[in-house]
């Protein structure tokens, strides 16, 4: 079974692909074939780094409510544009409780 490498080792192997493609080595071929070979591990990189940022989202959220790492794998992606609707709506039902207490 092949390990995957993670995200050090995708950036390292990317690095190493520039650095190929800089150097003006590669013919043509080789090159687009290393182009496409970086844009797979850009793709790598990015979702990894979704995932962590996900990650990342739940425990600064929900830590006062108890959860553990192991809830990460039940997680749903957070939806942003969501996320700020919620928002918007808990702003302005504080503005009304705000108003209210003025009046």
């Amino acid at each position: 079974m092949k390990k995957e490498k993670g995200f050090e080792g995708y950036l390292n192997e990317l690095e190493e692909i520039v650095d190929r493609l800089e150097s003006g080595e590669a013919d043509l071929d080789a090159s687009i074939e290393l182009y496409e070979k970086g844009m797979k591990l850009t793709e790598k990189c990015r979702e990894i780094l979704k995932e962590k940022k996900l990650k990342i989202e739940i425990l600064r959220k929900k830590t006062e409510e108890g959860y553990v790492a192991s809830d990460f794998e039940k997680a749903e992606p957070v939806d942003e544009a969501e996320k700020a609707d919620e928002n918007d709506e808990d702003k302005s039902e504080k503005e009304k409780e705000n108003e209210d207490k003025l009046f």
